[in-house]
């Protein structure tokens, strides 16, 4: 009887891994045999190089005539979009008058970094990082070393034509918050620096208020600290947090008329809603800033590349020996994350290379597609984001790498 019934289990599973086989194999057939025109589309509309090189950009050019707000969106922990930061935000500079770079910071972040660039003081720099928000950005060399050819850049630029970092993101380091408030009193002497807790830093504030009552700038400041003290008391979403940061400085320092650059992770650029919900260019979009028709939105897809990780905050079984864990990421992995449509991106990209691909011409096959808008995964190891919106135009442009090496560790 006990044989009988271990042989039907047998058949079974055995059956059920005939199933999944043929509806593997005929998915990726389905995949391939369908994926013609795509692949016609990629190739007609890209530009593909060696990672090595920089982009022309060629490709962009109209569009970035026709956008106020640039947005690119990459994956945390690659070299790649480290490097693509600051070729295109170099470009965007000399050709197209970009002089604001929004930056996933918060205020007094960005507000120290902005005189990182006239100092090029690299303890500030570290500080600044400390507590990123960006784990993988923290103790790196490649988003370290990005800054720094940032800087560089900034020294060689006229008195014209500098540049300077907005930050719109939620507190992240409210040490450094507390020491920039108390920096901001004349008599810092009398000032006592024994705590960073929120509640003192409002109080802080109050006083400041009324040091700095005939300030407007400084008045601005403030104000737009306490809003952010206060979105950090009562926890309220990231986003609306962003959007709000973002809203605010955009209304003050008068941006109207300036073309901006922005620089986050992937999900934040998206124009429609993921997983139900609004991210930041979304929640720009649908607002009463003018900016509906006037945003660019560039993604990053990464394949048969790595990544790097902090140790601690992997499973045990995916974690390198040390504090860092090397991770291989390819977009074509059903276990992990498989974006549909992404094979028609490897038949058209060869390996060791990287395409800059425009996705919102009149002709594009992937209006109203499940290609780009569609993810399978099969294990839960990381985040699943799925494009609530079907078949809207998310991002306008899409950067396809392959074999990205990882951002290093520092030592």
């Amino acid at each position: 009887m006990l044989k009988k019934i271990l042989k039907w289990i047998f058949k079974i599973l055995i059956s059920l891994l005939l199933l999944l086989a043929l509806l593997f194999g005929g998915f990726h057939l389905w995949e391939y045999a369908s994926g013609g025109k795509f692949v016609k589309y990629l190739s007609e509309n890209s530009e593909t190089i060696p990672l090595k090189d920089s982009f022309s950009y060629e490709i962009m050019e109209h569009d970035i005539e026709q956008s106020q707000l640039i947005l690119v969106g990459e994956i945390h922990g690659f070299d790649e979009p480290a490097k693509f930061d600051v070729d295109f935000f170099k470009y965007l500079h000399k050709n197209h008058q970009v002089n604001y770079y929004l930056a996933e910071l918060d205020f007094v972040q960005a507000t120290l970094l902005n005189g990182f660039l006239k100092t090029g003081d690299q303890e500030t720099l570290s500080r600044i990082l400390k507590n990123w928000f960006v784990l993988q950005g923290r103790n790196n060399k490649d988003y370290f070393n990005k800054y720094l050819e940032l800087q560089k850049y900034y020294t060689q630029l006229p008195d014209d034509n500098k540049f300077e970092f907005i930050g719109i993101d939620k507190i992240q380091d409210h040490a450094i918050l507390t020491n920039f408030i108390l920096e901001l009193f004349p008599n810092k002497e009398l000032v006592s620096n024994d705590s960073n807790k929120m509640e003192i830093n409002l109080e802080l504030i109050e006083q400041l208020n009324q040091i700095y009552s005939h300030s407007s700038d400084t008045l601005f400041i403030l104000s737009h600290l306490k809003s952010n003290i206060v979105s950090s008391q009562t926890k309220q979403n990231r986003e609306e947090v962003m959007f709000q940061n973002f809203s605010a400085v955009y209304k003050e320092y008068q941006l109207k008329k300036q073309r901006l650059y922005g620089f986050f992770g992937v999900a934040h650029v998206f124009q429609y809603r993921i997983n139900g919900k609004h991210p930041l260019a979304s929640l720009i979009r649908e607002s009463d800033l003018g900016l509906e028709n006037k945003i660019l939105s560039i993604n990053f897809m990464m394949n048969d590349s790595y990544m790097v990780m902090p140790s601690h905050n992997l499973p045990e079984f995916m974690r390198s020996e040390g504090p860092y864990s090397k991770m291989p990421i390819s977009a074509d992995n059903m276990l992990i994350i498989y974006i549909v449509g992404i094979k028609d991106f490897k038949r058209m990209t060869p390996e060791h290379h990287k395409s800059l691909i425009k996705l919102n011409d009149k002709f594009s096959p992937y209006a109203n597609s499940i290609r780009l808008n569609k993810t399978i995964q099969i294990l839960p190891l990381a985040s699943k984001m799925e494009m609530t919106d079907k078949g809207k135009p998310y991002a306008q442009f899409t950067v396809f790498v392959r074999n990205s090496d990882w951002a290093e560790p520092m030592e």
